[in-house]
């Protein structure tokens, strides 16, 4: 590749503004001889401490017994003056700090446990075919890892299809992910 007049140009001027500008830079943060610290704190001789405008020092500020008038902290307390707030009250009471577990309702209708898989081909989108249980029964379905739920109504399961739920296209998509095929579902009659 062959590099143009205007190339050459740009690629001369950086190089030779980064000779210049790499010692200049060096030479003006050696702080040896210098008093000037090598980081800008802009600002800092400007602030009063503890709202005085003479700026007394830090040290001074300590010891002060006087509250703090333009500062956002609260005023300090004495050494002694307050005691921790755990020390305070009566003591603890036998079953005082015992919470009440929330315990679930019981399932309205059976449950089952299985896994879940999909079917372009089942007739209908709102069908689906499972093994041991009835033909016509209107069953949830929850997709255990994202609680995700679905209703579909049941029909005849072929010969030795095994326990597994078998969904429409459409249907398991509102569970899970086509890929994640099959998922864990917990099926309430």
């Amino acid at each position: 590749m062959t590099l143009e007049h205007t190339d050459r140009r740009r690629i001369f001027i950086a190089a030779a503004l980064t000779l210049i500008a790499l010692p200049a830079l060096w030479w003006a943060n050696q702080s040896e001889n210098s008093s000037a610290p090598n980081v800008a704190t802009v600002g800092v001789g400007d602030v009063a401490i503890n709202g005085d405008p003479e700026g007394e020092s830090a040290d001074d500020s300590v010891n002060a017994d006087r509250p703090l008038s333009n500062s956002l902290l609260p005023p300090r307390e004495p050494a002694g003056v307050s005691e921790p707030v755990f020390l305070d009250g009566p003591s603890g009471q036998v079953g005082s700090g015992l919470a009440e577990v929330a315990v679930p309702a019981k399932p309205r209708g059976a449950q089952v446990t299985t896994t879940a898989t999909f079917r372009s081909s089942l007739f209908n989108t709102s069908t689906c075919i499972i093994a041991g249980i009835a033909n016509g029964t209107t069953i949830t379905v929850v997709n255990l890892d994202n609680n995700r739920a679905t209703t579909c109504v049941t029909t005849l399961a072929p010969a030795g299809s095994g326990n597994q739920l078998v969904l429409h296209t459409r249907t398991f998509a509102e569970l899970a992910d086509l890929t994640d095929a099959p998922i864990p579902v917990e099926i309430t009659l």
